[in-house]
């Protein structure tokens, strides 16, 4: 029996030792907290095992006992009843402890066998983490193999893009030169008013028609043929009395005429050139009704030449509000181009200084890798990865600014709307080409209106003024201002113009349908709370 506890015991050292041995297989393919488990396992089964040892003593020293006393049964058999009962009594203690000394060697013998099972456990997790070195090694060659593939590739591409860069920059200069001016293209095709007759040409050629024309009444003027008379009317017995008589009628329905028509002519608008033109027709009418008992009355010809004069001096109001409108449209994207222009550069030069870090820190871990141990350049080959990718990220932001820098018409077009300032179903269409082009919105909703803008769509197009212009002639009779264009609000549903960016760009558009009008609802909800 001695020698089966003995050959347990070695057994149980073996274990420990086998057990040691393939815990250190299992710390390199598993993290700290891993083995720290496995290690509080051993720690278990050593603490068991004690406890079997010291109860294996005290089995030994039971025993010992226990042959001592029956050695004295045997010399005391002669003793009292009373000190046999005792001796008995002893006796079945001891007995009583050995079954316990017993069970508790099954109990080792349990422990033995639980901890086989866990050393077969550990030999095969090994030879799992020795399969994954293995496909490790292959995967790290593959990667390395990559990674200078993709090197080459980046290389052709950079050297692609270096000989594309002048045939963009040509395009992109032409682009640029009809840029400014491809919204005021549908300005003749929409208004409340006629269009005009030179809208293409400068405000000074109005000036230039209108002095032309003043020329020609004062030659009719001049002539005495501005307005028509009989050649000889008895009015008086005096025929010279009745010729002054004449010449002053003339000259008070002259300028009557003249005056009135400078005033009116002064005042023409877009809201009120057609009744103007009625005006100085009604004007012509009144003074010859009060003329008529001389028979003097207007030459239609003078008549036509205000006509003309008033004509031109309202398409010359409207050529220079569009010229100011124009100038005002040219500094507001001078404007936004330097914005824009700030905000490239300062991106570019984040993307550069980012790139710079990573360089930094990927030549730093590669320079680790090569003195690292076979633990460490695992947990180096995961960061270095991880660099690589932060590195591409920010040589990709760099390019991308770059690259919305030297094309002056990629930009963003913004669908907005603000219920509260305008009510449902108006809708601001415009472009900007800045980075982020909620930047420019939150401008919009400075303090000329009382409640933010809600975004419903922002697009990115290569062409941005195009995207825009289509969708402003799509909707170009549904204006809510139809005179000055750079008012960029629409009257119609967001579906429509969902509709209509889909068919221009497709279905990549996001729409947001709904607007919350956080602070207008708000407003109203406290309005209605307030007491009357």
């Amino acid at each position: 029996m001695n020698y089966q506890l003995i050959i347990g015991v070695e057994s149980v050292v073996f274990c420990l030792l086998a057990i040691s041995f393939f815990l250190y297989y299992r710390k390199v393919r598993k993290e700290a907290d891993e083995f720290t488990s496995v290690l509080e396992q051993t720690e278990k089964i050593e603490e068991r095992l004690a406890a079997a040892k010291q109860e294996l003593n005290e089995t030994r020293k039971s025993e010992r006992e226990l042959q001592k006393i029956v050695e004295g049964i045997k010399k005391e058999i002669s003793a009292t009843s009373q000190e046999k009962e005792i001796k008995l009594a002893e006796t079945a203690q001891a007995v009583s402890n050995h079954s316990k000394a017993v069970q508790t060697l099954e109990r080792s013998r349990s422990v033995i066998a639980e901890a086989k099972k866990s050393l077969d456990a550990i030999k095969k997790e090994t030879l799992e983490l020795q399969d994954l070195k293995k496909n490790a090694d292959k995967v790290r060659t593959d990667i390395q193999n990559n990674t200078e593939f993709l090197g080459k590739l980046k290389k052709e591409i950079v050297k692609h893009e270096t000989n594309s860069k002048d045939a963009k920059a040509r395009l992109q200069e032409i682009m640029s030169r009809v840029d400014l001016y491809s919204r005021l293209e549908e300005f003749t095709a929409c208004g409340h008013f006629d269009e005009p007759e030179y809208l293409y040409e400068t405000s000074a050629r109005f000036s230039e028609e209108i002095k032309i024309t003043r020329e020609k009444q004062k030659a009719l003027l001049k002539s005495n043929s501005a307005i028509t008379c009989p050649d000889s009317v008895s009015i008086t017995s005096d025929p010279n009395a009745d010729k002054k008589i004449i010449s002053g009628q003339i000259d008070l329905m002259l300028t009557a005429f003249n005056i009135e028509c400078d005033l009116l002519i002064s005042r023409v608008k877009p809201s009120n050139f057609t009744r103007t033109l009625e005006q100085i027709e009604k004007l012509a009418a009144k003074l010859e009704k009060s003329a008529s008992t001389l028979h003097c009355g207007f030459n239609t010809e003078y008549v036509r030449l205000k006509y003309e004069e008033c004509k031109l001096q309202y398409q010359f109001r409207l050529k220079k509000e569009e010229e100011r409108e124009e100038q005002r449209l040219i500094n507001e994207q001078m404007r936004e181009e330097v914005k824009a222009q700030k905000e490239y550069e300062k991106a570019i030069a984040e993307a550069e200084k980012e790139e710079r870090m990573y360089r930094q820190l990927l030549d730093k871990a590669k320079e680790s890798l090569t003195k690292a141990n076979q633990e460490e350049q695992i947990i180096l080959q995961l960061r270095i990865d991880d660099l690589e990718k932060q590195l591409a990220e920010a040589v990709d932001k760099e390019e991308r600014a770059k690259s919305m820098a030297e094309q002056t018409r990629r930009g963003h077009v913004y669908i907005i709307s603000n219920v509260g300032s305008f009510g449902k179903n108006v809708y601001k269409i415009g472009l900007t080409r800045r980075l982020d082009p909620i930047d420019r919105v939150n401008e919009l909703g400075d303090a000329s209106v009382p409640f933010k803008f809600d975004v419903h769509a922002i697009i990115h197009a290569d062409d941005a003024p195009a995207l825009e212009a289509t969708l402003h002639r799509e909707f170009k009779y549904r204006r809510v201002n139809s005179v000055n264009l750079r008012k960029e609000f629409f009257n119609v549903s967001l579906e429509e113009i969902k509709n209509a960016a889909e068919k221009i760009v497709g279905n990549d558009v996001e729409f947001t349908m709904s607007a919350l009008a956080e602070e207008y609802y708000e407003t109203r909800r406290l309005q209605q709370e307030m007491p009357m």
